[in-house]
């Protein structure tokens, strides 16, 4: 009947009208994913996301943001929201320490540079730094020093090198170092 034909093709219309909203959101979610990412990383594969790895041999646990597939390796991304366009050492270890992980317990060739993607807390705008990762070496000697501050077998702890770092520090109250101006 003529009613039939006109239901079918007004549902038609309503799953056109679906499909294309759904590829717009998809397309919208993609551009902001990508926003902010180095040219070579752009349309790449993403391999792993907000994922905790773990390397038995090596005592670390550690979390990753993103890691991309790309034809030289896997390559790590973290992503910060700050007020300023700034990389910190503490960036450096938060990717370092993942990528021994990941290395070690997947067995994938992992970059020994990352990038840093820096949000502008304020205008929202994003820039990549790339960074060098920390030697295996460099992350075992940092875990152990770790373990014996945590353990107290530390009898004199390095002062911060600023009062915000010794501020936030989660060692502050059995550490006993306190900052000191290095000038």
């Amino acid at each position: 009947t003529m009613g039939d034909g006109v239901a079918a093709l007004i549902l038609l219309i309503a799953f056109i009208a679906f499909a294309i909203l759904f590829a717009r959101r998809r397309s919208s979610q993609i551009d902001d994913i990508e926003r902010g990412l180095p040219a070579e990383l752009r349309g790449a594969e993403i391999a792993y996301a907000e994922r905790t790895f773990r390397s038995h041999r090596h005592r670390l646990v550690a979390r990753l943001d993103r890691a991309y597939r790309t034809p030289a390796g896997v390559q790590l991304v973290e992503l910060k929201t700050r007020p300023r366009d700034a990389v910190y050492m503490s960036d450096v270890i938060e990717l370092a320490t993942p990528r021994v992980a990941l290395q070690y317990g997947s067995g994938e060739t992992v970059s020994d540079e990352a990038w840093v993607v820096v949000q502008n807390s304020r205008s929202g705008s994003r820039r990549p730094s790339k960074v060098r990762l920390l030697g295996l070496s460099e992350i075992a000697a940092m875990r152990e020093r770790y373990v014996a501050v945590v353990h107290g077998r530390v009898t004199r702890p390095a002062p911060a090198r600023t009062p915000s770092q010794c501020d936030h520090c989660a060692h502050k109250a059995r550490c006993g170092a306190k900052y000191q101006d290095r000038a």
